[in-house]
């Protein structure tokens, strides 16, 4: 299984990425998701801001977006953008761990790439739970 982990900007020198890399690839077992090509990119909070205005006109930065390819773009199932500085806002909401955190954001898009969504109270309460479970199943 493809899963392929971009950062242009050394961002990974933070953390381990080889432990992130192995709680992923059980996510993606867990998932079904194993024989998918992925690519996880770690960006700046000002090219996050600039996707979310290009592709969902939201005017600030956020966490992680998804972007699901079904097949047709290169054999690349989907791509995940994750911005280190969001992540860290929400390392010290949550109280995880950079890891955790880290962890957490993949697995949240990779839910994003079958489909989940968290556009109402019930579907975030659900998606929320089923993003715990799996990282607690994957770590």
């Amino acid at each position: 299984m493809p899963l392929i982990i971009t950062d242009t900007n050394n961002y990974t020198k933070r953390f381990n990425k080889s432990i992130l890399q192995k709680i992923l690839k059980k996510s993606l077992t867990f998932l079904k998701l194993s024989n998918k090509e992925i690519h996880i990119n770690f960006i700046s909070d000002y090219r996050m801001k600039k996707l979310n205005i290009e592709y969902r006109s939201i005017y600030q930065t956020t966490d992680v977006l998804s972007f699901f390819y079904d097949d047709t773009y290169n054999n690349i199932y989907g791509e995940i953008f994750i911005s280190l500085k969001y992540c860290e806002k929400n390392i010290k909401k949550n109280g995880n761990t950079l890891i955790k955190e880290l962890s957490i954001l993949c697995i949240h898009g990779f839910l994003h790439l079958l489909g989940h969504d968290h556009d109402n109270p019930e579907k975030e309460r659900k998606m929320f739970q089923l993003q715990e479970k799996i990282y607690r199943k994957s770590k």
